[in-house]
């Protein structure tokens, strides 16, 4: 039997003998993630912590890296992970300093392989957030018998998310046909299973930022959910789907097609111009929570505009309120469908011309709202604010080029 000592600091830790299996005794630690350990064996997990690729695991790792969360939270939000081990020696009373033996062929990690795995990546690439920590259970006295029937309990769980349903209904067909044969549209995933870069939610997100039907712009409601809770325009867009799929071009998320390839062109703009634009303001953006930098030896992509890769890029949680503020140059033509006013060339200049007032107003944000990408994302003044600025800056050209045409 092979054999692995790991060593384990936690912030606070709790031992009980289970109530029953007297020989069994159960530990609860607070770990830093930073402090948690790479290589602990998984033979006991009933899933291979493998597909770290698929979004609800990119979540998880935007979440640890304190720009899909604020830091902090993360062992408010993750479940945690648990470990089957021969035995827990205390090395360290006042520093809470435990070894942990385990039996690397049959115990290790029976719950939260995925999580482990990624505080190890984020941990190597330097990106976790010091500030969060993981709640790590520890079960000791495990017979072989009962491993294989907690394996099964705990990993019973994970339950068929929404959109792998609506995939299978239909629901996303339209939009399926929309990004085929774009450079992009292998890129996409459709299903929970699906290991890909983006997600049908991001896609459907977008159109939500432009929805102007649910969001007119002479309103003061704004697109929020669109970031903060990703299953309601999932849940909207399913539903208009089933309204109106005997006659699908009723419906406000088709209508919105035209501009949708624009909008993602327009994302990966934003998203990759914001930290130059606030330095060549006198910023200094490396210093910035809502800016993401890249893991070692790697650089973002922008696919969607074929931009140069990048090492930073903005945080949705920053850019979706930026991207949302656009919507004040989408209007209906005479079929019912979104357009670009004045066309998308105008829009691109907008953002090259305009781009600087928003980065600004953001970076004001930050002092009153919060640091962090979610406190941004989540917060309706913020999204108020972007919007009046642009559409100032419209109102401005608007009266400018009546005055020229006068004189």
């Amino acid at each position: 039997m092979g054999k692995q000592v790991h060593r384990i600091t936690a912030h606070e830790s709790r031992k009980i003998t289970h109530p029953i299996f007297r020989k069994i005794d159960k530990y609860w630690l607070t770990v830093k993630a930073t402090d948690f350990p790479a290589g602990i064996s998984t033979a006991a997990n009933a899933r291979e912590p493998v597909g770290l690729n698929r979004l609800v695991y990119r979540d998880v790792r935007e979440s640890l890296e304190g720009t899909g969360a604020d830091p902090g939270t993360f062992d408010l939000m993750n479940k945690g992970i648990t470990i089957l081990a021969l035995n827990v020696r205390l090395v360290d009373k006042e520093e809470q300093i435990f070894d942990i033996t385990v039996d690397e062929e049959k115990g290790g990690i029976v719950d939260g392989a995925h999580t482990a795995k990624i505080i190890e990546q984020c941990n190597r690439d330097g990106t976790t957030d010091p500030a969060q920590y993981v709640e790590v259970y520890i079960r000791t006295g495990i017979e072989n018998g009962l491993i294989t029937d907690i394996a099964r309990g705990l990993n019973t769980g994970m339950q068929v998310a929404p959109k792998s349903i609506y995939n299978i209904d239909g629901v996303f067909d339209w939009l399926k046909k929309e990004v085929s044969g774009r450079l992009y549209g292998d890129m996409i995933a459709w299903r929970e299973s699906d290991t890909k870069e983006y997600d049908v939610r991001d896609l459907i997100s977008i159109l939500e930022l432009f929805n102007v039907f649910d969001f007119p712009n002479d309103e003061s409601k704004h697109p929020i959910s669109a970031y903060e809770k990703w299953s309601i325009p999932l849940k909207k867009f399913a539903e208009d789907y089933e309204e109106n799929k005997e006659k699908i071009k009723n419906s406000k998320y088709y209508r919105l097609r035209p501009i949708l390839d624009d909008a993602l062109v327009l994302y990966d703009y934003i998203r990759h111009d914001f930290r130059q634009i606030h330095n060549d303001a006198g910023g200094r953006a490396g210093k910035m929570n809502i800016v993401e930098e890249a893991g070692k030896n790697r650089e973002f992509e922008f696919p969607f505009a074929h931009l140069q890769p990048n090492k930073y890029r903005l945080t949705k949680g920053a850019c979706y309120p930026m991207l949302a503020a656009f919507r004040n140059v989408v209007e209906v033509d005479d079929s019912g469908n979104a357009k670009w006013r004045g066309g998308f060339k105008s829009v691109l200049r907008l953002w090259k011309e305009g781009g600087p007032e928003l980065v600004k107003e953001t970076d004001n944000a930050i002092e009153y709202i919060g640091r962090t990408p979610d406190h941004l994302g989540k917060n309706r003044t913020h999204w108020g604010g972007l919007h009046v600025k642009l559409q100032n800056r419209l109102l401005r050209a608007q009266l400018e080029a009546t005055r020229s045409r006068k004189n």
